[in-house]
């Protein structure tokens, strides 16, 4: 069977120098000097593939994004990254294909930047990761984006990024426990999943996929959280005065499509089929920030699901929504 993932990761090293240097944002992963080894290295992530039965990757810049590089730094160091992801793709075009790094916080030239991605590099989307400078995606100065995205027939991925210190302060910092300990729950345990969550839960309500029908939105990590609250937030945003012609649940279902990001587990893959359908499925592994192996191959080979939902999970779903 054929297996594409979705969410997996590169950087360059000319970036991590220039984010090491001047990013506002910090990596907090403590790994994250080793596996700058592996996310430049793509001779060594087609023999990984190779081995554990990945026909093709996606691959995208999540970790030390050149979006987060201050606003006079991040058009160029945006475009110089693509460049690379595309020159990296090109030559390996059977086994990758590419979503855009964008200069979200000037969202004109992310539009822009998004546009030469995907007719002159043949990119096949983007990729924003978390807020923007404490920003939300609902605000108006990021419409831009979506509607170029809408207009282009390609997905934008929203993928979780590091959360502000003072929102770290407020809802995970303790005197019951470590610092580090502090980080990891504002983090990859819980907190970046949380805050990503409220992101699209913000768009939806804001009225973006009522105003632009066709956007196609990705989510990580079994939707962050929002599949689990379709019916509680369809039922009770309208209490509140919600003006939109049909449910949240309706718009979640239409316009966005889940991955697992290689939390590999059969009870969130059935809620997350029951509510979306096959059809709205991806697979990803997240590497090399996780490097599941075997069980990329076994979990979806092995999972309760009918030939065609493994068949669409495993890889029709996405050649269908970024065209491969």
């Amino acid at each position: 069977m054929k297996i594409i993932t979705v969410e997996e990761h590169f950087d360059t090293p000319a970036n991590i120098k220039q984010f090491n240097e001047y990013s506002k944002v910090k990596n907090n992963n403590p790994r994250q000097e080793i596996l700058g080894k592996t996310l430049t290295n793509f001779d060594k992530r087609i023999e990984y593939m190779d081995k554990y039965g990945i026909d093709m990757q996606v691959i995208s810049d999540a970790g030390n994004s050149p979006q987060v590089l201050p606003d006079e730094l991040i058009v160029d160091a945006s475009r110089a990254q693509n460049d690379t992801l595309t020159e990296a793709v090109s030559t390996r075009s059977d086994r990758l294909a590419g979503l855009a790094t964008l200069p979200v916080n000037k969202p004109e030239e992310a539009a822009k930047e998004l546009e030469r991605a995907v007719k002159t590099l043949g990119l096949k989307g983007g990729i924003i990761s978390g807020t923007i400078d404490g920003q939300f995606l609902d605000a108006p100065k990021f419409e831009p984006i979506f509607a170029m995205a809408e207009k282009l027939d390609v997905p934008l991925y929203l993928h979780p990024g590091v959360i502000r210190d003072e929102q770290k302060k407020i809802l995970y910092d303790s005197k019951a426990y470590s610092p580090a300990l502090a980080t990891f729950m504002g983090g990859a345990a819980w907190g970046w999943h949380m805050e990503q969550g409220i992101q699209m839960v913000r768009l939806i309500v804001s009225g973006l996929m009522e105003k632009y029908p066709n956007l196609k939105l990705v989510s990580g990590h079994w939707g962050e959280f929002v599949p689990m609250f379709l019916e509680r937030l369809s039922e009770f945003l309208p209490f509140s005065g919600l003006d939109l012609p049909h449910s949240f649940g309706y718009y979640y279902k239409r316009n966005v499509y889940v991955t697992p990001s290689g939390m590999f587990t059969n009870p969130q893959m059935q809620m997350v089929l029951t509510e979306m359908g096959a059809v709205h499925l991806m697979y990803s592994e997240d590497y090399p920030y996780i490097e599941r192996k075997e069980q990329v191959n076994e979990f979806i080979t092995k999972a309760d699901l009918t030939d065609d939902q493994r068949e669409q999970f495993a890889h029709g779903t996405a050649e269908k929504l970024f065209k491969l």
